[in-house]
């Protein structure tokens, strides 16, 4: 029960950790997705500022793009102090300009042409969609998925086997009863429903056992992830404890089986 309990706790983690890092995954895409960018550097013929009105009027006329704003350089401080430090960027630093670009939802946006329409106009600008971005927080989030995956198939095989030892363990234990049982004309299938209902209820109570010990996990963390604590959420865990109840009846009810009747 102890190792069941332990087991079920950790497929509970994989599994909702798993849903967590999908969701913030999806969350970032979405956002990603919906925000592109122009940067515009200087070049030897011509400054940000003065290429900047060319850039402005081809999005203002782009089909695909909803809205767009110029950051302030104060937003470019922002956006660099993470990297750079509070207070060590100076007013000699030259930083470009850049534009925020919203897509339009109902209107598909041709970034190639886009791209280079903007490039004609500006020789120094050049449009961000944050592919790459992208590409590795996908890589991520599949190479995360398949972890859970791989930790919940070795989770379940673990289980199963402490099942299958523990039903072996009971057969050997109680084989004189058994074998009293079978001459007073008892069938296997009667004595495969006894330890069926045996093993069943001590993974069943172990299991809700190790969900609860989930639940509070994630409780507590629901202070750095809300989303750890919303109903829909814990719901979600609750296909772990009974698959493990269904994994221990059919090891048990099969091992039980084929024992009873290479043996009597």
């Amino acid at each position: 029960m102890a190792v069941t309990m332990v087991m079920t706790f950790l497929a509970c983690l994989a599994l909702g950790s798993s849903i967590l890092v999908d969701r913030a995954a999806n969350q970032w895409l979405a956002r990603a997705t919906s925000a592109m960018s122009v940067q515009i550097i200087e070049t030897r013929r011509q400054t940000a500022d003065q290429q900047l009105p060319a850039v402005l009027r081809q999005l203002r006329d782009a089909p695909g793009v909803e809205s767009f704003r110029v950051l302030e350089k104060s937003d470019l401080i922002r956006l660099l102090e993470p990297w750079l430090g509070q207070g060590n960027i100076g007013e000699d630093l030259p930083l470009p300009l850049l534009i925020e670009i919203t897509p339009d939802p109902r209107q598909p946006l041709n970034t190639q042409a886009l791209a280079a329409e903007i490039k004609a106009v500006a020789p120094g600008a050049r449009l961000d969609t944050h592919g790459r971005w992208r590409e590795t927080l996908e890589t991520t989030a599949n190479a995360l998925r398949l972890f859970a995956v791989l930790v919940l198939t070795m989770v379940t095989l673990a289980t199963g086997t402490v099942i299958l030892f523990a039903t072996r363990a009971g057969l050997l234990a109680n084989e004189e009863i058994l074998n009293v049982l079978h001459q007073i004309g008892a069938m296997d299938g009667y004595i495969s429903r006894r330890f069926e209902a045996h093993f069943t209820r001590a993974t069943l109570l172990a299991a809700v056992v190790g969900l609860l010990a989930a639940f509070g996990f994630f409780y507590a963390l629901g202070g750095l992830v809300p989303e750890a604590r919303e109903t829909q959420f814990l719901v979600a865990l609750t296909p772990i404890p009974v698959g493990a109840v269904v994994i221990s009846w059919l090891v048990t009810r099969s091992y039980v089986m084929r024992r009873l009747k290479a043996q009597f």
